[in-house]
C-alpha cells in the first residue's frame, strides 16, 4: 500500500510546483556576470610581468643590494650586513675593484668585476655606502680608512658601472640595506637605471 501512495503523490505535481526557478536563474546569472566582470577587469594585469617596464624593476635593485650586503661583501654567511674589511676595500677600490686584494683575502668571485656583469644585468648600477642620516647619498659617499691584515686603505665607498652617473635619466629603482664596517653602521644604497 505504501507504494501506491507514493505513486499518487508523484502524479499530483505539476509544472507550476517547481522550486523557485526564476530566483535560481537570477542568482546563477548574477554569479556568472560577476565572475565574467572580474576576469575581464584583471586580464590586463596577468600580462604585466611580461611587459617591458618604463622603470627599472625594484626586484633587480633589491637583488643587487641583498647580494652585495649578504654574499659578495659579507664577512660571514651567518652575519649578512657585516661587511668584510678586505672585501669592501677590494670592491670599492677604483672602478674595476682591486683583484689582487680580493684574491689574497679570499673574497667571493666577482668582487673586482663590474657590478652589472656580476649580477647579470645590462642596466647602469650605482652602489654607495653612506652615513645613516645623509640627505644626498649620491653626493655624500663615505670615505673611510679601513684596516685590513694587508694594510690600511682609505676608500671612498662609491662604485658605479658608469661615471659620471646620469642622474637625469628616468626609470630608477632604489634599494637599501643597513651594513656595518668595523663596528660602525652605514646605509648601503643601490640605484639601477
Amino acid at each position: 500500500m505504501s507504494g501506491e501512495r507514493r505513486a499518487i503523490g508523484a502524479d499530483r505535481r505539476s509544472a507550476s510546483d517547481r522550486a523557485q526557478t526564476p530566483i535560481d536563474f537570477a542568482v546563477g546569472a548574477g554569479v556568472f556576470l560577476l565572475t565574467l566582470g572580474f576576469v575581464i577587469a584583471f586580464i590586463p594585469t596577468v600580462f604585466d610581468p611580461f611587459a617591458g617596464a618604463a622603470t627599472a624593476s625594484p626586484v633587480v635593485s633589491d637583488r643587487i643590494a641583498a647580494g652585495i650586503a649578504g654574499d659578495l661583501l659579507a664577512a660571514s654567511p651567518t652575519e649578512p650586513g657585516v661587511l668584510s674589511p678586505a672585501c669592501t676595500v677590494a670592491y670599492f677600490d677604483g672602478d674595476e675593484g682591486n683583484a689582487t686584494l680580493a684574491d689574497a683575502a679570499g673574497c667571493p668571485a666577482g668582487v673586482a668585476n663590474d657590478t652589472a656583469a656580476a649580477f647579470g644585468i645590462d642596466d647602469e648600477v650605482l652602489v654607495v655606502v653612506h652615513a645613516m642620516g645623509a640627505s644626498d647619498p649620491i653626493g655624500n659617499a663615505s670615505t673611510v680608512s679601513i684596516d685590513t691584515r694587508y694594510g690600511t686603505h682609505p676608500v671612498k665607498l662609491r662604485r658605479s658601472t658608469r661615471d659620471p652617473v646620469r642622474l637625469d635619466r628616468g626609470g630608477v629603482s632604489v634599494s637599501q640595506r643597513l651594513v656595518s664596517i668595523e663596528g660602525t653602521q652605514y646605509r648601503l644604497t643601490v640605484w639601477v637605471w
